[in-house]
C-alpha cells in the first residue's frame, strides 16, 4: 500500500515539474488570483452601495422628499442584498475558508458562461463585460504576464 502510495506521489511530481504544466499552473493561478482580487473589491463596492442605500432608508424613514433614481437605486440595492445573502452566505458557511471561495469561485464562473449573474452587481464591472469568457480570462492573463515583465526588468 505505501509503495503503491510513494509511487502515485513520484508520479504526480514528475508530472508538475514538467516545464509546460509548471507554466499552466502558474497560469491558472494568476488567474485565480484575478478572480479573488475581482471578489474583495466586489465586497467593497456592496459596501458602498449597502451604505447609499442605508442613506436613502434613512431619509424615507424621516419623511423627506425621494428622487426616482434615490428609489430605483434603492430597490436595485434590496435585489443585490437578497442575491448575496442567498448565494454569498450559505456557500461561505462551509467549514473551510478556502474551499468555499474556490466553490464560489468555480460556481460563479460556470454560471456566467451560461449568463446566470448570481452574485450582486459590484462584482461584475462594468467596463470588462466579457469578464470570465475564455478570452476575457486569455487577455487578463496576457496583461498580468506584460505587468510581470515590466517589474522584472
Amino acid at each position: 500500500m505505501r509503495s503503491l502510495r510513494k509511487r502515485i506521489i513520484a508520479y504526480l511530481l514528475g508530472i508538475f515539474t514538467l516545464p509546460k504544466v509548471k507554466e499552466q499552473v502558474a497560469r491558472y493561478a494568476r488567474a485565480f488570483m484575478g478572480e479573488a482580487s475581482r471578489y474583495s473589491s466586489g465586497f467593497r463596492g456592496e459596501a458602498l452601495e449597502t451604505r447609499d442605500a442605508f442613506v436613502i432608508l434613512a431619509k424615507y424613514i424621516k419623511r423627506e422628499k425621494i428622487t426616482r433614481l434615490e428609489k430605483k437605486q434603492f430597490q436595485h440595492q434590496v435585489v443585490d442584498l437578497l442575491k448575496g445573502t442567498g448565494v454569498v452566505v450559505p456557500v461561505m458557511l462551509i467549514p473551510l475558508p478556502f474551499i468555499s471561495t474556490l466553490l464560489l469561485i468555480i460556481m460563479d464562473h460556470l454560471l456566467l458562461s451560461m449568463n446566470i449573474k448570481i452574485l450582486p452587481s459590484a462584482f461584475y464591472p462594468e467596463n470588462k463585460p466579457g469578464l470570465l469568457t475564455p478570452e476575457g480570462v486569455e487577455e487578463d492573463l496576457a496583461v498580468v504576464e506584460v505587468s510581470e515583465k515590466k517589474i522584472s526588468q
